[in-house]
């Protein structure tokens, strides 16, 4: 194989690592604000009210899945397919984070180790990446 073919046949794969990488950034994007976003609300809501954790967490989560399906599905995934068929499934995505969110929020609450703040912000930030792995493979599929 000569140096030009070879160059060829690598160049598809270049072009969908590529694309691979700028969809996990745009993803990224939309990632980080909803996350910035949880956690605004997340600390706003135990600075400000006598709300539990988990109560001010569960409002926090359905603000930021509202910014996280509206930026994936029209920004980084380029509306595949049924709005609503993408937002039944990235909801049950987006659920599945949140129950491990929530399982590790309560983990953290029961053992003391960290302040109700504090425990909230760490286990919102594992959601994530846990939620482009199945969007990208099942979520946002047409």
């Amino acid at each position: 194989m000569t140096h030009d073919e070879s160059l060829s046949v690598h160049r598809p794969l270049r072009s969908r690592l590529l694309k691979e990488v700028l969809l996990a950034a745009r993803f990224g994007v939309v990632g980080v604000g909803a996350t910035v976003l949880h956690i605004g609300i997340v600390w706003l809501l135990l600075s400000h009210t006598a709300w539990p954790a988990l109560l001010a967490n569960l409002v926090a989560f359905l603000c930021a899945f509202g910014l996280s399906f509206s930026g994936n599905y029209i920004w980084t995934f380029s509306a595949p397919g049924s709005p609503s068929r993408a937002m039944r499934r990235f909801f049950l995505i987006s659920l599945s984070a949140f129950l491990a969110n929530s399982g590790l929020l309560a983990a953290l609450l029961a053992v003391g180790w960290l302040s109700p703040r504090l425990s909230a912000i760490a286990s919102a930030a594992v959601v994530p990446g846990i939620t482009f792995l199945a969007s990208r493979l099942w979520g946002f599929r047409h």
